[in-house]
């Protein structure tokens, strides 16, 4: 006779109720040979939930099953089989099929419709079971919570776990990080992608060890309300949709369970990111529905700040340059009062700034006139610091990219692995180059300024066209812009106004 052994322990019920592995199998082999078993495969799943059918010794016995390569199927109990009733009755029906015995080590259900009532019964059992033990664990976690307790050790980046107290104490070297980044999105205005930029051209080493930082782990980090001392615990449902698949929703608010932990930045910081996260994403989407030709170039005349793209007007058709302050609402939460500068209509600006240009390609005697002042002196000493420690970085990036080649050429590495490294490599090399050229061009703007000469030859080679496209427009600005600088100084208001405004051009 050939019989099929199938034993189970799910992660949570090891040592529970005599279920362990060993203890199953020795009873399962008891039964096997007291009924005459001469041949027997068994069939174990370490580690998975009688939830759901979907297991892969499960499967493969019932695959077997259905080729009729078995005499008796024994498991320990009901539950070991399944946890659910409607698939207890669906397995005993393929032993059926099969024309095989079906038997449990623990229990005997005899052959009668009283036997199979009671075996019924028993999925119906260890239905609820599985049901109290959620919710005996649900509320020991609610318990826990409740009383500032740490549920679990995320392992968020910026703390250490504290086992004894349950809670989180802050990593110093880590926390530095995390202020890094908030000070970028806050104070530089920088998007997300910029920032995983800037770390990764820094050396700056990232959650996921030795891997590059990525868009979605700055974005978790700038939203994580971790960051400045809480944790809403209890704020999320899981529900097990399959074997290694979990569905989650979120919980009414009122469920949610407050955790103080130590904060690494103050609140005013992360609501400023919160809003400056949402401005980034607000300014891309209007961004992509029009080409403007001088955004990211548009400096405000009274106080310094930049200006962005604004609306107004049926459906919005109407568009301006206004000042940051005015726009941003972390000036507005700050407390700080906004600048007075009026707004600039952007197809003014845009044609003036294009024309002046256009003019001094064919008029190259005036150059001399429109060359400007030097941008007002930056932080040179911060910037090369940051070039070096680029450098420092690209260095030792080389130094891999050779080991991972000297390793390639001994076949220590196979060509699909040295591949997958050399890609990484080469893109963090091309994020460190486009970085350097930023700073670079930033330290090149406090330089003395070009001569007439120097800049008549850029103007002419960029914009001696007779015609242009908007994208060719943007080019030939990119070339040869750094900045403008503009007020906009008439008294007119309303339909019908007409704008005067006064514009200093910064030429690279």
């Amino acid at each position: 006779m050939n019989a099929a052994i199938y034993v189970r322990v799910s992660t949570d019920q090891q040592a529970e109720k005599g279920y362990s592995i060993d203890t199953q199998l020795e009873a399962c082999r008891k039964c096997a040979f007291e009924l005459g078993a001469t041949s027997i495969e068994e069939f174990i799943d370490d580690g998975y939930s009688g939830e759901f059918i979907d297991r892969p010794a499960l499967t493969s016995m019932r695959e077997k099953l259905m080729n009729k390569h078995f005499d008796l199927v024994i498991a320990y109990a009901p539950d070991r089989l399944a946890r659910k009733t409607i698939h207890l009755l669906i397995i005993s029906e393929e032993i059926n099929k099969a024309g095989a015995l079906r038997r449990f080590a623990s229990v005997n259900f005899e052959a009668t419709s009283e036997g199979e009532l009671m075996y019924k019964f028993q999925g119906i059992v260890a239905e609820y079971e599985k049901e109290k033990i959620k919710e005996r664990t649900m509320r020991g976690k609610r318990g826990k919570a409740s009383k500032g307790f740490v549920i679990s050790n995320a392992k968020p980046f910026g703390y250490d776990f504290d086992k004894e107290k349950s809670t989180y104490i802050i990593n110093d070297a880590e926390a530095e990080i995390i202020k890094m980044i908030f000070d970028f999105i806050v104070k530089e205005k920088m998007g997300t992608a910029r920032i995983c930029k800037e770390l990764n051209a820094r050396g700056i080493p990232s959650p996921r060890a030795k891997k590059s930082w990525i868009v979605s782990s700055v974005h978790r980090i700038i939203t994580n309300t971790i960051y400045k001392g809480i944790i809403n615990s209890m704020k999320y449902r899981y529900e097990k949709i399959g074997l290694n698949k979990k569905k989650r929703t979120q919980r009414p608010e009122s469920e949610w369970i407050t955790i103080k932990v130590p904060a690494i930045i103050d609140e005013f910081t992360w609501q400023a990111a919160q809003r400056q996260l949402q401005e980034n994403k607000d300014r891309a989407k209007r961004n992509l529905k029009r080409d403007y030709l001088l955004n990211g170039y548009v400096v405000c005349a009274k106080c310094g700040r930049a200006m962005v793209i604004s609306h107004s007007g049926c459906n919005k058709a109407i568009s301006y340059y206004a000042c940051l302050s005015q726009k941003s609402s972390s000036y507005v939460y700050s407390g700080q009062q906004p600048c007075i500068a009026r707004q600039v209509p952007t197809k003014i600006l845009d044609a003036h700034v294009f024309e002046y240009l256009l003019e001094l390609c064919h008029n190259p005697d005036r150059i001399a006139e429109y060359i400007q002042a030097i941008s007002p002196k930056k932080d040179t000493h911060k910037h090369k610091a940051v070039i070096d420690q680029m450098i420092k970085v690209e260095k030792e990036i080389l130094q891999q990219r050779d080991t991972v080649m000297r390793w390639f050429r001994q076949k220590m590495l196979s060509e699909s692995e040295a591949e997958i490294q050399l890609k990484d490599i080469r893109k963090q090399l091309a994020d460190i180059a486009q970085m350097k050229n930023t700073y670079e061009s930033e330290l090149d703007a406090v330089s003395p300024a070009r001569s007439a000469t120097e800049i008549a030859d850029t103007i002419k080679m960029n914009l001696n066209k007779d015609s242009f496209t908007i994208h060719e427009k943007r080019v030939a600005l990119q070339a040869v812009l750094d900045k403008v600088i503009v007020e906009r100084v008439d008294d007119t208001r309303g339909r019908g106004s007409r704008p005067e405004i006064h514009v200093q051009i910064k030429l690279k």
